[in-house]
Parts: structure tokens; C-alpha cells; sequence
């Protein structure tokens, strides 16, 4: 009954981009007032990583911020979940491109752009690359940016030499699982990937198989990606030089590490604030203590009055 009710508040429905591309938004009300009659609360608009999709936010974090009397929006990128492709594209898109079809779905999610605060777009593991470039690109205002076990500007390859240091075998057993999706049928592998020891069997079963299923290609082309680092900050003046930023990540997570947190909270200093979550790995809308990172936003979002 939970799940008929939480489906039937929200929407899902094809976003048709610049260029004719459909994708998947997860569209959702609040189901509580805001705390006072004339006040509204930021809408936001939510961007998955490689492997995952809208579904990713869908399973808690959507309902979470609504029933605290906010706007959501769950979108997957061009390549994944249901959303189209670019025809003849070997891989789902470029961060260029990704970053503006966010853009696009980020406006439409404000409505009137005169009217009402402008959306904070949170971004997960690559998908907070993109966010990362959205913002810099500053064709679309925003009133924050979250930034959710975010791959830093520079992208992630000091931090697979890092964890290559640490654990050769365990870090080569990651890479393998990401070149050949072999998480998506493998749930202990999927594990260690993405999840705390914490996350149950059954979870971790049924969150692969969703990964699995969540894309055909691959979001980005590695190597094309280096000519478009790192991500330049909004630069001084522009409309999203002054935004908030949270950097949030998980102690357990193998994927991306404490230096990177660090790395992309520097870069955004001094208007970033670090949260580094003991229990939580690299899917912190998903892992067992998905609540505790949930309740970390709505908190860093009330304190900026967003």
C-alpha cells in the first residue's frame, strides 16, 4: 500500500531535449505544506551516476523531501533507464552534452523562472561531474549544488592510483566490475561497489539487478572526458558564482575516497561545507543508512534557507 500511494503522487514522463532526445523525469509534489503560507521551498532536481538511473532517487530520497514540502525531480540521463540515445553514439554522451540536457530539465523543473527559488541540483558519483559543469556553464540559475560521492573536478584518476595503492587486488577487482558491469549479476560484487556491509542480501540483490538493467552504454568515454577537465568553477560575477555547496560522502565507500571529498570541497571553498558519513558506502540514497544522508541535506538546505 506504501508503494501504491507513493506511485500514484508521482509522475513519470518523457522530457524531450534540444536536440529531440526523450528523457525520463520522475516529477514529484510535496504531500506536506511549506511552513508558513507564503514561503517555498527549493525545488530539487536530482542526477544519478554511471550504471544507475532516476530509480536510484526514486526508492527513498524522493519521497524523504517530499513529505518535508518539497518539489523533486529524478532524471535519467540520455543512455540510461528509459530515456533515449543520441542515434549512433558509442557511448550515452559527452559531459558537455549531459550537462546540458540537466540544464534543460533543471529550467523546466523551476517553471516561470520570475517566480519561486531555483532549483538545487544534486549530483551522485559521475553524474556529480555533470552537475559540476551545469553550474559552472551558468546558462541556468540555481540556488545550491549537492554533491553526493561526487567524482572532483579533475575527474577520478588520482583516486584509482590511491586506492591502487591501498588494495591492488581489491581495487582491480572494482575496475574489472566497472569496465564489464559485472555487478549487475554479480551481488556480492555489487556490494562492494556500491553498498555498507550493513545494506541486507535481499537489497543488494534487487538494487543490482536495477543497475543492470539502467543502461546499454556507457555514460561517458574515459578517455575523451581528460580534454574537458577539470571542471572550471563558476567563474566570479557569473549567476552561480555564490551558490551553497555540499560535498557529502561516505567513510566505507571504495569508489570515491576521503581525498577526493576533499579535493572537490577545496575547489569549492569557501562556500562548501564536507560531510563524510561513517556508515554510509558509494550509494548513499540507497545504502542501509540512506536516512541519516537524507536528513544531512534537509539540514545543510534549511540552514542556507533554500
Amino acid at each position: 500500500p506504501r508503494e501504491s500511494r507513493r506511485a500514484r503522487r508521482r509522475a513519470r514522463a518523457a522530457f524531450t531535449t534540444s536536440d529531440g532526445v526523450e528523457l525520463e523525469v520522475a516529477r514529484a509534489s510535496p504531500t506536506t505544506t511549506a511552513p508558513t503560507p507564503t514561503s517555498r521551498r527549493a525545488p530539487l532536481v536530482f542526477v544519478h551516476g554511471s550504471y544507475h538511473a532516476a530509480w536510484c532517487y526514486e526508492e527513498h530520497f524522493a519521497g524523504y523531501f517530499n513529505a518535508r514540502g518539497r518539489e523533486t525531480t529524478s532524471v535519467s540521463l540520455r543512455g540510461h533507464g528509459a530515456s533515449g540515445t543520441t542515434p549512433g553514439a558509442a557511448t550515452a554522451g559527452t559531459l558537455a552534452s549531459h550537462a546540458r540536457d540537466v540544464g534543460e530539465v533543471v529550467r523546466s523543473a523551476r517553471g516561470d523562472e520570475d517566480e519561486g527559488p531555483a532549483p538545487v541540483v544534486f549530483g551522485h558519483s559521475f553524474g556529480g561531474l555533470v552537475a559540476q559543469k551545469m553550474v559552472a556553464d551558468g546558462d541556468v540559475e540555481v540556488s545550491g549544488l549537492g554533491l553526493l560521492a561526487s567524482v572532483p573536478p579533475s575527474g577520478n584518476g588520482e583516486m584509482v592510483k590511491r586506492f591502487l595503492k591501498r588494495d591492488l587486488w581489491a581495487s582491480l577487482k572494482i575496475t574489472y566490475a566497472f569496465i564489464t558491469k559485472a555487478f549487475g549479476t554479480n551481488p556480492r560484487l555489487c556490494r562492494e561497489c556500491f553498498f555498507s556491509p550493513s545494506l541486507s542480501d535481499e537489497d543488494v540483490a534487487r538494487f543490482a539487478a536495477k543497475i543492470n538493467a539502467s543502461s546499454e552504454l556507457r555514460m561517458l568515454d574515459l578517455k575523451a572526458l581528460k580534454e574537458e577537465l577539470p571542471v572550471q568553477k563558476p567563474a566570479a560575477g557569473s549567476r552561480n558564482a555564490d551558490v551553497p555547496v555540499l560535498v557529502l560522502g561516505g567513510a566505507l565507500d571504495f569508489v570515491v575516497d576521503r581525498e577526493g571529498l576533499e579535493e572537490t570541497a577545496s575547489w569549492f571553498a569557501p562556500r562548501a561545507e564536507l560531510v563524510v558519513e561513517p556508515s554510509l558506502a558509494h550509494d548513499v540514497m540507497l545504502d542501509a543508512d540512506w536516512e541519516i544522508a537524507a536528513a544531512r541535506i534537509e539540514r545543510w538546505l534549511v540552514d542556507n534557507g533554500l
